[in-house]
């Protein structure tokens, strides 16, 4: 490699913006790392929690993650050297590049042996000399430095879109599908490829639609996680006609309870490296702690509802459900969740825009309602947006594509058809109705 390394002037002027992690409930140990290696950029103390850390260290993009293999303390037994190990196993799947540094005391050589087992080689001494743990993080960063120019080029992190159904039959398999396909044929020329996780229920809907039968579903990835590279990605996925990768869950519900919170977001993660975008389909999943992992997880969350009464309260109950298991979720939903109206028909009377005000939603886009349409296109072993470019349906999922990489987005209440015959005066009614609604069960939820 010709990179240069970078002095220790240089490297602390470069470490100003660097984030470390340390996983370590030992008060002490954390202030004698803090005074060791403060210079070379701010170190953010996270709990004993794979769930928790994985997506701190995509959060800030952390330089180096240092666990605590020591002994636990007595105030926080949960911080043994098995939970360290896994915690270990847990960063190793989701981050390889990122670089792991053991901490502990040479006097319970337990927990260095255990950091070797664990695949974790760079190990720090708290009871040693700060200056070694300089030396030792110095190293590193400079290693991640001259690996970071090496690889910048060939790196991929792709982003990750969830898509939330209020209930059960509001649409998301079939708008997963028809948009899983159509992001895959615009980006195709660029290379670029995407995958359709279906962990929707009912089970296996994306077969059906797209007509494409995988063996390997998402308990044999969460399994094969470790053996997962370019060639593996490529041959284990199903494949959809137009290149797109779909995985489903298995037949067998039950084998879902072997997959930890932790092992779910660390999938997907890892195919950050091997895709360009990743549509999650939880549509009818009901687990809501594990919704509110992947949630945390995405780079965007559309819920999907559609425009009726039944929907819109259950649209409220999930928000509020996922917010009780997730507090981040109020300061990330201007930004992260969005609202997406399906099957929507005018003469309902029941507004877009007052669902989303009700929800505290970005209304993203409105899908128009094409029954007909899409049974047709199911029934003929098709997908809509294969056979008719030009349904209404399948134009409204441009707004959809354009918010993954595709250009600006037009404004989604354009997209909104206006009552057959109405009056202004008519749809003004109808706003105005259901306002009163949306206060009525505003008052009850």
């Amino acid at each position: 490699m010709n990179a240069r390394a970078l002095s220790l002037t240089e490297l602390e002027a470069h470490a100003q913006g660097m984030r470390f992690l340390c996983v370590c409930a030992d008060a002490g140990r954390r202030a004698w790392l803090t005074r060791a290696i403060g210079t070379l950029g701010q170190i953010e103390h996270v709990l004993f929690d794979p769930v928790a850390l994985v997506p701190k260290i995509a959060a800030l993009d952390a330089s180096l993650v240092f666990i605590d293999f020591g002994p636990a303390p007595l105030e926080a037994p949960q911080a043994s050297i098995e939970t360290a190990t896994a915690l270990a196993a847990a960063v190793r799947d989701a981050f390889p590049g990122v670089a792991i540094v053991a901490l502990g005391s040479m006097q319970h050589s337990g927990g260095a042996i255990a950091a070797l087992r664990a695949g974790v080689r760079d190990f720090i001494d708290v009871d040693g000399e700060p200056e070694e743990a300089l030396r030792i993080t110095m190293q590193l960063l400079k290693q991640a430095n001259v690996s970071a120019q090496v690889e910048r080029v060939a790196n991929r992190h792709g982003k990750i879109t969830v898509l939330l159904g209020a209930r059960i039959g509001v649409g998301v398999s079939t708008l997963a599908a028809n948009l899983a396909v159509k992001l895959q044929k615009r980006d195709a020329a660029a290379l670029k490829t995407a995958a359709l996780l279906d962990l929707g229920i009912p089970a296996a809907d994306s077969s059906v639609l797209l007509d494409t039968h995988s063996e390997f579903h998402f308990v044999d990835a969460v399994r094969n996680l470790r053996r997962f590279d370019q060639t593996f990605v490529h041959t284990a996925f199903g494949r959809h006609a137009s290149g797109l990768a779909v995985t489903t869950l298995p037949a067998d519900l039950a084998s879902m309870r072997e997959v930890s919170y932790a092992s779910a977001v660390s999938l997907l993660n890892r195919l950050r490296t091997f895709f360009d975008h990743q549509l999650v389909d939880l549509g009818g999943f009901t687990n809501l702690e594990f919704i509110g992992q992947v949630v945390r997880a995405a780079d965007n969350v559309w819920l999907v509802c559609d425009p009726n009464v039944a929907s819109a309260v259950s649209a409220v109950e999930l928000l509020e459900s996922l917010r009780e298991h997730d507090a981040d979720l109020h300061a990330d939903a201007p930004r992260k969740l969005q609202l997406v109206v399906n099957k929507f028909d005018a003469t309902l009377h029941f507004g877009a825009e007052q669902i989303a005000e009700r929800l505290g939603l970005p209304l993203l886009a409105v899908l128009p309602a094409r029954p007909q349409a899409l049974g047709r296109a199911v029934n003929q072993g098709q997908l809509l947006a294969d056979i008719a470019e030009r349904d209404p349906y399948v134009r409204a999922l441009d707004t959809l594509l354009s918010r993954l990489g595709g250009g600006k987005a037009p404004d989604a209440r354009a997209s909104v058809p206006a009552p057959d015959g109405a009056t202004t005066g008519a749809s003004a009614d109808a706003a105005s109705s259901v306002k009163r609604f949306l206060s009525t069960f505003k008052k009850r939820s």
